[in-house]
């Protein structure tokens, strides 16, 4: 199984059910601008994609998946003109990623390529980018020497935490070289640890709610599931009291990036909206989706999960082999499945165990108070 400041809208004007194509544009956000650079495109043999040469990654690289874009509905692979019609078919395409991963980001920029190529003109909407670098993400888009390569310097990526700005370099030249908008897809990290202790409307306002589907009850089985990733990813070290407070924090990103996406693709210029982000944003049954499918029902989302290659997964995968829970009802946690070799091969309990402890530690008698 397989694990100056922007213009701004007030959160009133996204109206969730209407169509995508036929809205008029929200607000003149002054995010967007074209510019930049081609991203190369090569292949040595027909059946690797034309991200792969070389990897950048390399353990389990001679899996025979890997490379490979499957269905999660059937387990078949899909070729590039398969995967081209489905990209070009969606309103709102989520595309995933494992943050360090740089195949990943390879992948992503390809994908976005295969949209763009197919005569798409969606924006492009950024986990990693905030509301608090929206100024800097828009005085920089306009200079005439911007591209992609100072684009993450002009908005002090280096400081964010996220991965070294080189990784995520190709989409944005990608992006920028067929004029798509880019626009900040996050709240700041400040604005989620304070949601997550005080509750949403301490951030976003009751007005904030709806825009973002937090006024939406959360199924019971999906907050389990979503906990129990939570208590997954952190190596079962938080204690129990910390889990309100981080599913909160989920929540509201997932509300967040799903706002903007509709933001960005209700744009006079647009014709729908990409996301990129982690792969738990992504996921069609309980993300950024499930939150699209209230906001916008009427909208066609295409989830991608970009996902490292697991060493147990069959040559010839069942659907539920391209599940990461037992369960055999509901939607898959992706539509398609990109595989990649891995970046390492260290189990990360205790490559971040000390990390984990401290961050225990910290958690020990919290909580949130939302839902």
């Amino acid at each position: 199984m397989i694990g100056a400041p922007p213009v701004r809208c007030p959160f009133a004007l996204v109206p969730p059910m209407l169509p995508i194509r036929r809205l008029a544009a929200l607000c003149a956000l002054a995010l967007l601008s074209p510019l930049l650079l081609a991203m190369p495109m090569t292949s040595a043999r027909a059946a690797d994609p034309p991200w792969s040469h070389p990897w950048m990654t390399d353990i389990r690289a001679d899996h025979p998946l890997v490379g490979r874009i499957l269905d999660a509905r059937t387990g078949a692979a899909l070729d590039p003109e398969a995967v081209t019609e489905r990209l070009a078919g969606a309103d709102l395409v989520i595309l995933g990623e494992k943050h360090d991963n740089p195949d990943h980001h390879r992948a992503q920029a390809w994908l976005l390529e295969r949209m763009v190529s197919a005569g798409r003109h969606p924006a492009v909407v950024w986990e990693m980018l905030d509301a608090g670098q929206g100024a800097a993400l828009a005085d920089y888009l306009v200079r005439p020497d911007a591209d992609a390569p100072g684009l993450g310097p002009a908005v002090d990526w280096g400081e964010s935490g996220w991965p070294d700005w080189a990784l995520y370099q190709p989409i944005a030249a990608v992006a920028l070289d067929a004029d798509l908008p880019l626009l900040p897809g996050n709240l700041p990290r400040a604005d989620i640890r304070r949601a997550a202790m005080e509750g949403w409307e301490a951030v976003v306002g009751a007005e904030g709610l709806a825009p973002r589907a937090l006024d939406v009850p959360f199924p019971d089985a999906l907050r389990e599931a979503l906990g129990a990733e939570i208590l997954r990813g952190h190596c079962d070290m938080l204690p129990e009291s910390a889990l309100p407070g981080m599913i909160a924090a989920q929540r509201l990103r997932d509300g967040e990036m799903a706002r903007a996406l509709l933001v960005g693709a209700n744009l006079e210029e647009t014709d729908g909206a990409v996301l990129i982000a982690g792969n738990g944003h992504a996921r069609a049954d309980r993300a950024v989706p499930w939150v699209l499918g209230h906001l916008a029902p009427e909208a066609s989302v295409l989830s991608v999960g970009v996902l490292e290659v697991p060493e147990d997964l069959p040559a010839d995968p069942a659907p539920a082999d391209l599940r990461d829970t037992d369960a055999d009802t509901g939607p898959p946690p992706f539509d398609l499945v990109v595989l990649t070799p891995a970046l390492e091969d260290v189990d990360p309990c205790e490559k971040f165990r000390e990390q984990l402890e401290r961050m225990r530690e910290r958690h020990e008698g919290g909580g949130g108070k939302n839902d």
